[in-house]
């Protein structure tokens, strides 16, 4: 194997693991489960879909990264 298939394969590995870390700390409370991966919710009339694995949404046709509960709270402070 060559020296970019070892990176590929260390990458692939670090990035799973990430996942799973993602997937094991987030809370499925108020949340609709359509799989382990994809999550979905109403806020403030709209849907938001929730990967939480990756740490992403989408919202109003807007996707974003990052944490969806402080996203959460701050449309609902509204």
């Amino acid at each position: 194997m060559g020296d970019m298939a070892d990176v590929f394969k260390v990458l692939k590995e670090h990035d799973k693991k990430r996942r799973t870390r993602n997937l094991s700390n987030a809370s499925s409370e108020g949340w609709l489960m359509h799989t382990d991966y994809h999550w979905s919710r109403t806020l403030a009339g709209s849907r938001l879909d929730y990967w939480p694995s990756r740490n992403k949404w989408q919202y109003k046709g807007k996707i974003m990264c990052g944490n969806v509960t402080d996203y959460i709270n701050k449309r609902e402070a509204i």
